[in-house]
Parts: structure tokens; sequence; C-alpha cells
């Protein structure tokens, strides 16, 4: 059972943070502010940007696009002297819009279709990921050397709340016989990639992947393969309805992992997309219909699971609800505004009762929460408003 969060308590949080709570109370309590609406902070993005900075010295940091593309993001990262992670032709004409160099992108993805490979060698892109020999197959179309970074995967005690090993990555055995045949292509070994998961809270996956890379390492050495960049993949976890450990002290056995296994002279990278986008971003809703069934208070809102809230399906998430309404807490549940019966996000929510027109706040939706919506039901789309 979920209890909703009151405003001072978010206010509390957010001041301790440094944001700027102010602006966004009073969009919450402008009468004729359209909902829904989500705020993006982009004070909040640069903070994000360097505190992991800080909390990872000898990384560089390759911001994710996918949790959310927005231009604000890409923008910020940029000037903050960031360079991106890029996985499609979409992606890279976003951020190619920056002025960056093309060479200096990383494509992880393992898998790209004919079409997408081609649209990235011709538009300079450089490194890539891969992880079969099918793979590898599709690079005997391009003259230009390309560098291949190999992404393999571990076994871990706990995973991620998203587990990205699941679908990509070979066997740490299979590493040496996919750097063997990328040499027969023509083409360069680069490095070695790995991903632990999205929303990943145990530093020790990544310490023993890290761990794993450094064996690996020692064998490429012992067969001539250079490696030149070990990419650490992104994960890193957001607060959202459970406490975390603060980015520093989560990220200081990777940090001290790296110095301990990956020798000076391999270059490191990762590609934060979640801890970047998300707690940037706030949702406001607005309740437009409610009714009493089943015992509860059902409430219906102008954003659901098929917008905004498609995070709650695709990204296993729970995002905090914020109120500022005081009384007693009743059983109620939280719908979105289509006719699916499915369109539900919250049910055994405990939360005051509420009138037709009041709002409630979601904080931390700026990561695969808009990206993933659709416009189902033609209904209205969330607009962003930027401040700071």
């Amino acid at each position: 059972m979920t209890h909703s969060v009151t405003f001072s308590e978010i206010e509390k949080k957010a001041l301790k943070r440094g944001i700027n709570f102010e602006q966004i109370k009073e969009l919450f309590h402008k009468k004729e502010h359209t909902t829904p609406t989500l705020i993006l902070s982009r004070s909040e993005i640069r903070r994000n940007y360097d505190a992991l900075v800080a909390a990872l010295p000898r990384v560089k940091i390759h911001y994710a696009v996918k949790p959310n593309a927005h231009d604000a993001i890409i923008n910020e990262v940029y000037n903050r002297g960031g360079n991106f992670d890029v996985c499609s032709a979409g992606e890279i004409n976003k951020v190619l819009q920056t002025g960056i160099d093309p060479k200096t992108l990383v494509h992880s993805h393992p898998i790209k279709s004919i079409p997408e490979f081609d649209f990235a060698v011709n538009n300079d892109i450089e490194t890539f990921v891969i992880d079969n020999i099918d793979e590898i197959e599709k690079l005997k179309r391009y003259t230009k050397k390309l560098k291949l970074l190999i992404r393999f995967r571990i076994n871990t005690n706990s995973t991620a709340v998203v587990n990205l090993q699941y679908k990509f990555g070979c066997q740490t055995d299979d590493v040496l016989a996919l750097a063997e045949k990328i040499k027969e292509t023509g083409h360069e070994f680069y490095g070695l990639c790995f991903h632990i998961g999205s929303q990943c809270t145990y530093s020790e996956n990544y310490v023993k992947a890290i761990e794993a890379a450094h064996e690996l390492v020692k064998q490429l050495d012992a067969n001539q393969f250079d490696t030149r960049l070990l990419d650490i993949g992104g994960g890193f976890p957001v607060e959202y309805t459970e406490p975390i450990l603060p980015i520093d002290e989560f990220c200081k056995p990777i940090a001290d992992a790296l110095d301990k296994h990956i020798r000076p002279g391999i270059e490191i990278v990762s590609e934060p997309g979640r801890f970047i986008a998300a707690s940037p971003t706030t949702l406001i809703c607005s309740i437009i219909g409610k009714a009493q069934r089943d015992g509860k208070m059902w409430y219906y809102l102008d954003d659901g699971l098929y917008s905004t809230f498609s995070g709650i399906l695709y990204d296993q998430c729970q995002y905090p609800v914020v109120s500022n309404v005081t009384g007693e807490h009743k059983l109620s549940v939280l719908a979105g505004p289509t006719c699916d019966s499915f369109d539900v996000m919250y049910d055994g929510l405990m939360i005051p009762e509420h009138k037709i027109g009041d709002k409630l706040m979601f904080t931390s939706t700026g990561a695969y929460c808009e990206v993933s919506g659709s416009n189902f039901n033609s209904l209205r789309r969330p607009d962003y408003l930027v401040i700071d």
C-alpha cells in the first residue's frame, strides 16, 4: 500500500538539492495552467551531470539519449563538456545538431539493421558495439575502418530493476574469438563494453564486471589485441519511492575498482541516461473525474499509462504522488484518461479525498516516461515547460 507525499516533504528534498521549487509550486497552484505538463529544470540537469563527473573522476560521460531526447538535456550535457551514446539514426541527428564531432560518439546498440548501420557510418560514426559473429559479418560492406567494442555479460547474484544483460552481451569466453573475427574483417578491435542494467542499486555488480574486464584485457594483451577503451554502461540509480545511496557513495567502490583493475592508458566511458534525465522532470496532472467503486475512491487523471506513466509498465517504476490536500487518507485508485480499463497507474493508494479539478504532482518523471508513450485515443500528450 502506497501513501501520497506532501508538498512540504518534497519541498524539503528540493531545497536540499538546490532546486527552485517555487517555480514548480507556482505553476501547480496557477488555476489557468493547462495540464498535463512536464516541467524540466535545466539547473537539475547540470547538477546531476556534475555530481556523476565528481563521483567517477576517470570516466568520460556519454549521455544515453534513449531515456529522454529533449533538446534542453542534450544541450546542457554538450555545454557541460559531455558526449553522447546513440542507438539510432534519429538519435544521431538529434545530437549532431549541437555541432559535436560525430567521431567522438559511441553507437552502443549491439544489433543494427543495415540501413541503420549505413546511416551511422555515412555520418562519420566510428565506434560501434557488437556482441556476436553475425553482427561482425555486416562490417564487411564498409571500407572505412571502424572501431569495435565487444559487449560481454556476467553472472550476478542480484539484478538491476531493468536487466539489460538478458537481451545483449556475449559470454566472456567468446570475447577473444570475436576480437579475432573483427581483425579478419579489416576493422579494429577497440575495447570492451558491459551494461549491468538500468536502476541498478548494487555497486558490487559493476565491480564484478570491472574485474571480469581486467581478466579479459590480460587475455587480449597476450594475443596482441590492444584494449583502448572500456565502456561501463549506465544504470546508476535515482530515488523514486525508496531511498538510495548518494551518488558519490554509490560510485566509490566503482571508482576504486577502476583504479585497481583498469590500467592507465585505457579510456573509460559511461552511458548514464536515467541518472541525468529522471529527476529534472516533474509531471503535473489534473483530476478530470472521480467515482466511488468497490469501496475505493477512483480518480481519473488527464495523463495515464499510455502517455507519461508508460514508465510504470516498461521501466517497472513507481513515481512519488505529491498532493497539497490534507485530511484523512482513503483507499484510492489513480487511473488514466483513456477508455481502456488497463489504464490504471496506482491501485491501493492512500490519499486524502480530492475534488475534480485538483492537481497532483509526480516527481522524477524524466526518464523512460514521455518517450515510451503513445497517442492512443488521440488524447493530448503533455507539453514540456523548461525552467531555470
